[in-house]
């Protein structure tokens, strides 16, 4: 790896937590997670993490989650990505996007799964629609505390991998959200 060359890494999820708890800490500390909507949901963890590096260090990771769902009834394959982060003090500088566009092109070569899911705040809708990313608009359900429910955090997009992305509708994710 040359200097401010960056580097990417596709890494399990358990494993690479170390490199990234410490990010994670400083975006979300705890007494400010707790004023926010994300408080007291319960979420999966990532199978797969792609890190993107320059100099050795982590800049931004993205999460991958895939698992079969519910598409008004009909199985589907879904990579759920959560945990999208840049460093702090990197941020605004593209390491976000770059680490989307490399999960976005390994989930399209891999050719695993129909499309990609992902939950964010408002804020950051404008940010993953410049990536190809839709809103959906139909009804979800997840996991929360051993039961089914309808789940309504702030937004879900969607983006087409291997086939048209599902944009209303009914989708059970079969589990925790990412």
């Amino acid at each position: 790896m040359t200097p401010d060359a960056p580097e990417f890494l596709v890494k399990d999820g358990a494993l690479s937590w170390p490199e990234i708890a410490d990010m994670r800490e400083r975006i979300y500390p705890p007494e400010k997670l707790i004023h926010t909507p994300m408080h007291g949901i319960e979420w999966s963890h990532s199978q797969r993490r792609v890190l993107l590096y320059v100099d050795e260090s982590v800049r931004a990771v993205a999460g991958i989650h895939e698992r079969e769902v519910l598409c008004d009834g009909r199985k589907t394959p879904v990579a759920g990505i959560g945990g999208v982060m840049t460093e702090p003090k990197f941020q605004g500088q593209g390491f976000g996007k770059l680490v989307m566009h490399h999960l976005m092109d390994l989930l399209r070569a891999e050719a695993n799964n129909a499309f990609g899911l992902l939950f964010c705040e408002d804020h950051n809708v404008a940010f993953y629609r410049k990536l190809g990313w839709t809103l959906f608009e139909g009804d979800l359900v997840v996991e929360q505390h051993g039961k089914s429910g309808s789940f309504a955090f702030r937004n879900t997009m969607v983006l087409p991998i291997n086939e048209p992305a599902q944009v209303k509708g009914h989708i059970n994710l079969c589990g925790l959200p990412w």
